[in-house]
Parts: structure tokens; C-alpha cells; sequence
């Protein structure tokens, strides 16, 4: 691809990545567990949850990527991730409390 194809398309925005930066992302779905917490008064996201299933797999994503750490293996989580989820009361054990999530 010639520079000036490059410049043309860089001069309307044009998306190089065919995916959205994985922090963007993270924050996103953050806020809408933000959301759901406001709304509920707590983080247990059922993984099926039929409102907004990205949600319930994001959050089993993030139970599943804070063992992971926790066990001292490869993961995406960091310690920034756990403080703002920790902020929300996040329930990094999502068998622990499955009825309340069941009753909502």
C-alpha cells in the first residue's frame, strides 16, 4: 500500500485493528457491571445471564482470569483490575452465593 493510500485513510479515522483494544474493552464491560451493581446491589452475574450475556461471560472471564493469577499462572488480570472490581464488592467466587443470582 502506497504512503499516500495510508494518509488518506488516516485522514478519516480509519480503523487499523480489527478489534477493539482489549482495555477499552475491559473497561467497557466494567461499566456495565458498574451498571448492574447500581442496579442490584451486588456483582453475581449468572455466566447465562439472559439480559445481557457478554456480561455473565465477561465476569466468569474474570473469576476464572484472578484463579488463574492467584495460582501464578498467565493472566490478563492485574492488580488495577482487582482494586476496581474489589471496589464493587466483586464476588470472586461465583458458586458461593449462586441462589441470590438465581433469585434475580
Amino acid at each position: 500500500m502506497t504512503q499516500s493510500r495510508i494518509d488518506r485513510l488516516n485522514s478519516i479515522d480509519f480503523s487499523w485493528s480489527i478489534r477493539p483494544e482489549p482495555l477499552a474493552g475491559w473497561a467497557n464491560q466494567y461499566k456495565q457491571l458498574l451498571a448492574f451493581f447500581h442496579k442490584n446491589g451486588h456483582c453475581i452475574v449468572p455466566q447465562r445471564y439472559e439480559k445481557n450475556p457478554q456480561l455473565g461471560t465477561w465476569v466468569h472471564t474474570q473469576r476464572r482470569q484472578y484463579k488463574l493469577k492467584m495460582d501464578g499462572r498467565k493472566s490478563s488480570m492485574t492488580q488495577e483490575k482487582i482494586n476496581l472490581l474489589n471496589n464493587i464488592k466483586f464476588e470472586w467466587d461465583g458458586k458461593r452465593k449462586k441462589g441470590l443470582s438465581q433469585k434475580r
